[in-house]
């Protein structure tokens, strides 16, 4: 592959790819198999939480006042805005980036599809279940071979996760067969996922290694 022949070779680009794909935050398709390392300028990260209320009276005093009886955290959430990237080697300019194109489709795919996809913040800490909720990019004359974005991330429970800490009683409870309405996409849909990252020759090896071309 181009890139680790570069980094073997002490190309200055190249290690400086390697070391944006470690820092910058990550999304990663694993159904069918693409990265792309994001350049993000602005970051935020948010969390809320739903807290029930009821009623009571003191007794003896009569005083009434509320008690928080239940504390639900809602989806962790994620804004990004910055740069869709392409490959340095060989997108010098705005003329030809195939890759940066590439990329910005396959994000545009997987948030169309609501397609499950595994978001490595800025922490390190890899989310397994997160879908695309927004996303926005435009092209400017002078950014020459990345494309403007802004995206949200909201990580998704799902019907395996949330019954993980169930009784074996509480788990036979549940109705049988899967719950495609969480991000699942249908095989043709995946199909067209893979031949566009075929095509441009950006999907993942099973090493982790991001571009493939």
């Amino acid at each position: 592959m181009l890139l680790s022949r570069a980094v073997a070779r002490g190309i200055p680009s190249a290690l400086q790819m390697v070391k944006s794909l470690i820092d910058n935050p990550m999304i990663v398709s694993t159904t069918p198999p693409w990265a792309i390392s994001l350049e993000v300028e602005s970051y935020s990260k948010r969390a809320s939480a739903e807290v029930s209320q009821r009623p009571v009276i003191v007794p003896g005093t009569g005083v009434k006042q509320f008690l928080n009886d239940n504390v639900a955290p809602q989806p962790l959430e994620w804004h990004l805005t910055g740069y869709i990237p392409g490959d340095d080697l060989i997108e010098q300019t705005c003329a030809f980036t195939p890759i940066v194109h590439g990329n910005t489709e396959l994000l545009w795919l997987a948030f169309k599809l609501g397609s499950r996809i595994m978001f490595k913040d800025t922490d390190q800490i890899p989310y397994l279940n997160c879908v695309i909720a927004d996303l926005e990019t435009n092209y400017t004359k002078d950014c020459k071979n990345k494309m403007p974005f802004s995206m949200t991330i909201r990580e998704i429970n799902t019907i395996e996760s949330s019954v993980a800490n169930l009784s074996e009683a509480e788990k036979n409870a549940l109705p049988t067969g899967e719950d495609e309405s969480m991000g699942a996409t249908s095989t043709t849909s995946e199909k067209n996922i893979t031949d566009l990252a075929d095509k441009l020759g950006i999907g993942a090896s099973k090493s982790g290694e991001v571009l493939n071309r």
